[in-house]
């Protein structure tokens, strides 16, 4: 099997799996999506695939316009991830501040 091929299928397998499980307390479920990968789908495949799934929170890993884009008016809270060596730098605009 082509790698890229069982990597997507763990994904679906993990996705369903999150997708069954119903706890007590939880106020929502979340993943995290990177976008570095050699076969990606298409923005609006994944982003259907969370509303498909119930994802109401996503952790991005960067922000992308077509991305950001493809998330807006989904209701799916977004949050992007700063890499360790630009938080410092990040402390410098006080947009980020907030």
């Amino acid at each position: 099997m082509e790698r890229g091929y069982v990597m997507m299928m763990l994904v679906c397998v993990v996705m369903v799996v999150l997708g069954c499980w119903s706890g007590d307390g939880v106020e929502g479920l979340g993943v995290n999506w990177g976008t570095m990968a050699t076969h990606k789908l298409p923005l609006d495949t994944v982003v259907q695939l969370l509303k498909d799934n119930g994802i109401q929170k996503v952790k991005l890993f960067d922000a992308e316009q077509s991305t950001m884009s493809a998330l807006a008016g989904t209701s799916i809270e977004v949050m992007v991830a700063i890499p360790n060596d630009q938080l410092q730098a990040m402390t410098s605009y006080p947009r980020a501040k907030e």
